[in-house]
């Protein structure tokens, strides 16, 4: 096919604007109104002008290979008709006009005029002719060796402009029908007459149009009778005229320079945006150091807020001794010498208790203060985030419908060290050994005014009043000292339980400094997940980022080896 490079360049260049344009349209990169892209897939126009039956249909099937126009002894074409690549129909574009779409791989890059003759009775088609005429890439004025300096045609050449004269060639068909000697004479004749009638010699070609159609259509065609048609001759000729033509190297010159200014400008945008990226990752990286600092606050003011478990553990410890002096009272613990006495394990059952709920009331109010000191930072980070990377982040992690869950977690983390708290206290068995002292000290006190009265009662039967009446009293003194020992061995009790109790307040604190310290710092790595959203966002930008880079390189790359091809 004639203008192979050509077509394989532009087809190559106009390729590579697709793809560039396809990137461009994917990172929506604006349009430039003022350099819109050259349309690469204009087809060459090859015009066929002469007279009646001088062959310019044969001479078109010969450029084709195929059987495009009706060839005939007799006229046939009685219109002008331009084909063109596509479905096959004809559309009257107007009454003398026709559109003849093929689908012929050669029609992709060329549209073929065919004219009726210059001699032709058929009034009009010259003027619908000219116009295509004037514009066409390549007229072939076509004569037959027969008779090779006929006026009409001569006419129609003498009128074209200089600059249609400049793209015009002159072919003498049949010439297979004549002596080789006589062709050397029809030459030189046609050259006299174009510098006659055009002004210039005009580029001749003789060809041996039906000859060369067979040669191509053949399927071991004869390389001498293909020599014979003289057709490659006209075709290497084409090829030059496309490959130098002035317009249609600007055409794609214009191309490559839009697509290399494309790239350029995408480039720059990648550029902007890689840097708009490092600005957002410092940015990310300052709002993360901001929770960084504020999780470490609230790490070092941990000592300061267990402060306050101890001010609620020694409230405890007064309610538990409180407690521990009820069940001491002289009634009660006069019951426990006959029913036993469980004193110690339900006291301490209700100190573990007690702690446990001030782990558990100390943890949701300490949580309720992060999350809301973590939901009051957050707000002062959403508009920054908008403002610089331009989209909502989201609500805080840790607040609104997620509250509940954070605090039951801090809240868990604390109630797992409560047991251990205690354990370390080592208050378990210290109740016991003097509540069983006490009660010993009672119980002894107890029987022994039992047996004063018992004995009182003895001797009272036997008659002796005086000695009964002073067992009598002196069983009183003794239940009045168990009396006065139970309520002074009830305040030692207390006061020694108490003391101890309060002794571990710095203890127990510090049995849930680790615990609370871990809890602080989950609760701030879920406070980090508000930024799960941002980073994602630019996770997935530089994701994107990095191939389409790779892409733009790549195009580039393939753009400079079609600029040694132009």
């Amino acid at each position: 096919m004639p203008g192979e490079r050509y077509f394989a360049v532009r087809d190559r260049l106009s390729e590579l604007l697709g793809w560039i344009g396809d990137l461009a349209s994917e990172v929506a990169l604006e349009t430039e109104p003022d350099h819109p892209q050259p349309v690469l897939n204009q087809p060459v126009l090859i015009a066929a002008v002469g007279e009646i039956n001088a062959g310019k249909s044969s001479l078109l099937n010969a450029l084709v290979g195929e059987e495009l126009c009706p060839v005939s002894a007799l006229p046939l074409t009685s219109e002008v008709r331009l084909y063109r690549h596509g479905e096959d129909v004809d559309n009257a574009v107007q009454p003398l006009l026709h559109e003849c779409r093929r689908s012929l791989d050669y029609l992709r890059n060329f549209d073929l005029l065919d004219t009726p003759g210059t001699n032709a009775k058929y009034e009009g088609h010259r003027e619908i002719a000219e116009p295509f005429l004037e514009h066409a890439d390549l007229v072939l004025v076509v004569f037959t060796a027969e008779n090779p300096w006929t006026a009409a045609t001569w006419d129609v050449v003498s009128k074209l402009s200089p600059e249609a004269l400049s793209r015009t060639a002159i072919v003498v068909q049949r010439i297979d029908l004549k002596e080789n000697q006589d062709i050397p004479i029809i030459l030189g004749h046609m050259r006299d007459l174009s510098l006659k009638r055009a002004g210039l010699v005009l580029p001749i070609f003789p060809v041996a149009a039906r000859l060369g159609l067979e040669m191509k259509q053949s399927a071991s065609p004869d390389p001498k009778k293909w020599v014979a048609s003289r057709l490659s001759d006209l075709e290497h000729y084409i090829s030059e005229r496309i490959c130098e033509s002035y317009d249609r190297r600007q055409v794609l010159h214009d191309a490559w320079h839009h697509a290399a200014r494309t790239l350029r400008r995408l480039d720059q945008k990648f550029e902007t945006q890689r840097r708009g990226m490092e600005d957002d990752t410092w940015f990310l990286s300052n709002i993360e150091h901001e929770m960084e600092v504020q999780r470490d606050a609230a790490l070092e003011a941990a000592p300061s807020a267990l402060a306050e478990v101890m001010d609620r553990y020694r409230a405890e410890v007064d309610a538990v001794v409180r407690l521990l002096k009820m069940r001491l009272g002289w009634w009660r613990s006069l019951s426990r010498l006959f029913t036993g006495d469980a004193s110690a394990a339900e006291i301490e059952s209700s100190f573990a208790a007690r702690m446990q709920e001030t782990a558990t009331g100390f943890g949701r109010d300490d949580a309720g203060r992060l999350v809301d000191a973590c939901a009051a930072h957050w707000e002062t980070v959403r508009p920054r985030v908008i403002e610089r990377m331009g989209f909502e982040p989201g609500p805080c992690a840790i607040a609104g419908d997620a509250r509940e869950g954070v605090l039951a977690k801090f809240v868990a983390r604390l109630e797992k060290a409560v047991p251990r708290a205690l354990a370390a206290l080592r208050l378990r068995g210290v109740l016991d050994p003097l509540l069983r002292r006490r009660n010993s000290q009672l119980k002894t006190l107890v029987g022994l005014g039992l047996c004063f009265t018992l004995a009182a009662g003895v001797l009272g039967t036997l008659g002796q009043q005086h000695l009964a009446l002073l067992l009598l009293f002196a069983a009183m003194g003794v239940f009045a000292l168990a009396v006065v020992t139970s309520f002074v061995t009830r305040l030692s009790v207390a006061a020694g339980y108490r003391e101890r109790l309060l002794a571990g307040a710095a203890t127990f604190a510090e049995g849930l400094k680790a615990d609370h310290g871990e809890a602080i710092r989950f609760l701030f790595r879920d406070h980090s997940l508000s930024l799960i959203k941002v980073r994602r966002q630019l996770a997935e930008e530089k994701a994107a980022l990095q191939p389409r880079m790779e892409r733009a390189n790549s195009l580039y790359i393939a753009l400079k080896s079609v600029e040694l091809d132009l």
